[in-house]
């Protein structure tokens, strides 16, 4: 009976986290890659910016001039480019909604793109800030490669990581047309690079397995990136009940 007991104090509930996509929800691959490589067992609500819009209130969101560009997909698989600062108060609406929510512990940002900080009350993780942080730390003697959703990207990304003194080579090569796309980059980027930056939350772990096995170099995806990140704070979480 005091066996019984002591396993029953030990059962503890599961957590439930929210995520805020660009795109449509649900992003069951996405979710299925993040939840592969977690040791906690958790509850998922997700909300999409792009969640019940008309095709017109989605043309709407289209990038403007000098509007940074960001590339998702929708429910049916077709690709779709928004503008960052036309989906910013969509994605802060899905956020509070959230937020609102008491039992969700955090909150995760399935973007890899640069946004500038969202009011949110609960633990927020940005992507960004995640990849950012890992270049930041890391001495690299040769160059950094860097994958990216779109061509038209390459330049403002460059812009955005200049400030941290690496020389990069940016390729641009979209994670929704296949992944023979991503192994020619892959093999564009054999012995030119010491590392490879997955720079968006359509590359999946199998294209992360193409690229490593390709170029023989370390690479850095954001699914994995978040994954252990939202791990090691639940183990936190949990360590408190």
């Amino acid at each position: 009976m005091e066996r019984l007991a002591k396993s029953t104090r030990e059962v503890r509930p599961i957590l439930k986290i929210g995520t805020v996509t660009i795109g449509e929800t649900p992003r069951t691959a996405v979710l299925s890659d993040i939840r592969s490589l977690m040791t906690t067992d958790v509850q998922i609500v997700e909300k999409g910016a792009l969640d019940d819009l008309s095709p017109a209130e989605r043309a709407d969101l289209a990038p403007e001039a000098h509007d940074e560009m960001l590339v998702t997909r929708m429910r049916d698989g077709r690709e779709v480019v928004l503008g960052r600062n036309r989906i910013l108060p969509r994605l802060q609406h899905r956020i509070t909604e959230l937020d609102r929510e008491a039992e969700v512990s955090l909150i995760a940002l399935l973007c890899s793109g640069a946004f500038p900080p969202f009011e949110c009350t609960k633990p927020l993780i940005t992507p960004y800030q995640l990849l950012r942080g890992v270049l930041a730390s890391m001495s690299v003697a040769g160059r950094v490669g860097m994958m990216v959703p779109s061509a038209d990207q390459i330049q403002p990304i460059m812009a955005g990581y200049a400030d941290l003194g690496h020389k990069m080579l940016v390729m641009g090569v979209s994670p929704f047309a296949g992944r023979e796309g991503i192994a020619r980059a892959a093999e564009t980027l054999r012995g030119k690079v010491d590392v490879v930056f997955m720079n968006c939350f359509g590359y999946d772990l199998v294209m992360k397995s193409i690229v490593r096995q390709t170029t023989g170099k370390p690479v850095i995806l954001p699914r994995s990136l978040l994954a252990r990140t939202i791990d090691d704070l639940l183990n936190g979480f949990c360590s408190r009940e």
